[in-house]
């Protein structure tokens, strides 16, 4: 919300008053939709808002009015002095991919002149925006449905697959006004032709019988995700079978078997290994449809891909670049032209790994920015989840993200350009870094059999298990922070994570845990100083990290025997001691850490962890 602000205070966007009007998607209820400038005063402030007596115009003022003209060599020569000596090459970092991000991209031609990677309906996203999705849990009911459609929501994802209770379900909804979206997790049950065929035919007629349907309403007006996914667990191939069935009778805008990257993301894939791992399934897809005798453009128009959004804006962006352009490298290979290859409908669902239950609304701005990289990623449809989403998701959360991207099309116009970031020199060099990266991993799952043999295999899990591994790594030894969690954090009891989110990697839950473990034993921490000049640094390194671990210590003189006799410490932190200055402080079992050893260690959580009387998780 502070970056739209901020871009609107700066005037790169506008922010019009909404306009209320009776809702399209429900009987009763209202919708936020965006003012349109008048005919005749064509000014962004031009309507009638208070706000207009106060501000001018919005317009570029020449930057050659203030600055003079620069090149790189300029910048080269002012990076050079502020590095005093050091490489400029000393700025650049990796990810885990291995993709590096420099400190300067030099426009080029080729950069100016790229192409947008256009959405899967350009005029549909210039005059309504994305999809917003609100995913909706079993159980979820009609009044449920109602309440979010008339608060923001455009799509619907539902976890509830029951064919016989589905017209009940969406009563007094104009499904032509939405996206009917469901999570194809039918279990393992032999009926999954029959449940997903009849699925789909409720759902037709009930757009079809809907007392406000319109009379002339055919199948293609109404946007379906039937959601079939095959390669949810270890792999289903009958699934696929399944949604070659359908394609004979689907619309052009029914979209039967979708590519679900954003759970392989959530169990610890990295970016490029999620692109991968989606191209497999295509692939997959693709073949089995080939075999049996369909047309690929006639089965790549009924696939979907959804892809996880993290809290880095640059990499939202790029993912969604890069894996429109991988889906259309795929069809161009397999023979499709430019001119038949039909649109890829992609997801961006706000990545799970990256909450946290410590300050837990710190996870709003995660969301927030990982949608607003998805809207400028160009995302069809976006779904993000509330910041307490771990310990039980509110209503009020839910609505707060659906507002959040009303906000971002409504008032901030983010989707009245097609691809913004295009011809940007460090975004079309991220994209293709990452688009490059990911077919190599799509590689290496095709000739290792294709991605069912991967599944079934444990390839995919023992990837995940080794990116998720080298994460927690990172943040035991301090060279990953999350805010909240490692900066800054709170003295604040840490709420138990519901079971249906154990299975998750998360960066954070080591420190959870710990932490939970210090509440529950209070234990005491003793710091003792010493003479060296290197005590004070060692001090405050040794506070931040007790911080982190919620433990709060004491500050002794390291010969005060007396007063550490007294305070009867479960651990104790040396700061600018030697070992012979501790001799003689050391008292029976109690475990004592020296600073300089927490500050190199690998494992500062687990040497945290080592001070409590009783052991303790981390």
């Amino acid at each position: 919300m502070a970056i739209l602000g901020l871009l609107a205070i700066l005037g790169l966007v506008a922010m019009p008053d909404p306009v209320v009007e009776h809702c399209p998607l429900v009987r009763d209820g209202p919708l936020i939709k965006h003012a349109v400038p008048s005919a005749t005063c064509p000014a962004v402030l031009t309507h009638d808002s208070p706000a207009c007596t106060r501000k001018k115009p919005v317009g570029m003022t020449e930057t050659s009015t203030y600055f003079t003209a620069a090149n790189p060599s300029d910048w080269s020569a002012m990076v050079e002095k502020v590095l005093k000596g050091a490489s400029a090459d000393s700025l650049a970092r990796r990810d885990e991919d291995g993709l590096v991000t420099h400190a300067f991209y030099p426009a080029t031609g080729d950069d100016a002149d790229a192409a947008p990677l256009l959405p899967a309906s350009p005029a549909s996203r210039l005059t309504g925006g994305w999809d917003i999705c609100q995913p909706l849990a079993h159980g979820s009911s009609n009044d449920d449905i109602l309440d979010v459609l008339a608060s923001g929501a455009t799509a619907l994802s539902l976890a509830d697959t029951d064919p016989q209770t589905i017209s009940a379900r969406l009563q007094s909804v104009v499904l032509s006004a939405i996206t009917i979206g469901f999570e194809g997790g039918f279990g393992a049950a032999d009926d999954h032709a029959n449940r997903y065929s009849d699925l789909y035919v409720a759902l037709l007629r009930c757009g079809e019988s809907g007392e406000d349907a319109p009379e002339d309403m055919r199948p293609e007006d109404v946007q379906i995700d039937l959601g079939i996914d095959p390669f949810a667990g270890s792999g289903h191939r009958a699934r696929i079978t399944t949604g070659l069935g359908l394609v004979h009778q689907a619309a052009p805008t029914h979209r039967l078997m979708r590519v679900d990257g954003w759970a392989r993301h959530n169990q610890g894939l990295t970016a490029a290994q999620e692109l991968g791992f989606i191209l497999a399934g295509m692939a997959e897809i693709l073949r089995e449809g080939v075999a049996s005798g369909a047309e690929v453009t006639s089965v790549a128009s009924h696939m979907s891909a959804r892809v996880a959004l993290t809290g880095d804006m640059f990499e939202a962006i790029a993912k969604c670049r890069a894996m429109r352009s991988l889906h259309a490298g795929m069809l161009a290979a397999c023979g499709v032209s430019r001119s038949d290859m039909p649109a890829l409908y992609l997801q961006g669902f706000g990545g799970l790994r990256m909450m946290s239950v410590l300050d837990a609304e710190v996870n709003m701005l995660r969301t927030t920015t990982a949608l607003l990289g998805g809207a400028i990623g160009g995302a069809d449809a976006l779904a993000g989840f509330g910041h307490d989403l771990l310990t039980g998701e509110t209503p009020a959360s839910m609505r707060l993200v659906r507002m959040t991207q009303a906000m971002m099309i409504a008032e901030s116009q983010l989707a009245t350009t097609l691809d913004p970031a295009a011809g940007a020199p460090f975004i079309e060099q991220r994209s293709d870094d990452l688009a490059a990266a990911s077919w190599a991993a799509f590689q290496d799952i095709e000739r290792g059999g294709g991605l069912l043999a991967a599944l079934a295999d444990g390839v995919i899990d023992d990837l995940a298990t080794r990116a998720a591994d080298d994460r927690e790594t990172a943040i035991r030894s301090g060279q990953t922070d999350l805010v909240g969690v490692t900066l800054q954090p709170r003295g604040e009891t840490v709420p138990p994570v519901l079971p249906a989110f154990g299975h998750l990697r998360r960066p954070a839950a080591p420190v959870e845990a710990l932490r939970r473990s210090v509440s529950q034993q209070s234990p005491r921490i003793l710091l003792l100083r010493g003479p060296a000049d290197t005590a004070g640094a060692q001090e405050k390194m040794a506070r931040r990290w007790l911080d982190v671990a919620g433990m709060q210590a004491v500050m002794l003189a390291h010969d005060d025997d007396a007063a550490i006799a007294t305070a009867r410490p479960d651990g104790i932190i040396t700061c600018g001691l030697d070992e012979s200055d501790v001799m003689g402080t050391a008292m029976g079992s109690v475990r004592m850490v020296a600073a300089d050893a927490l500050a190199t260690s690998d494992d500062k959580l687990g040497l945290l962890a080592s001070l409590l009387p009783e052991g303790g998780s981390a």
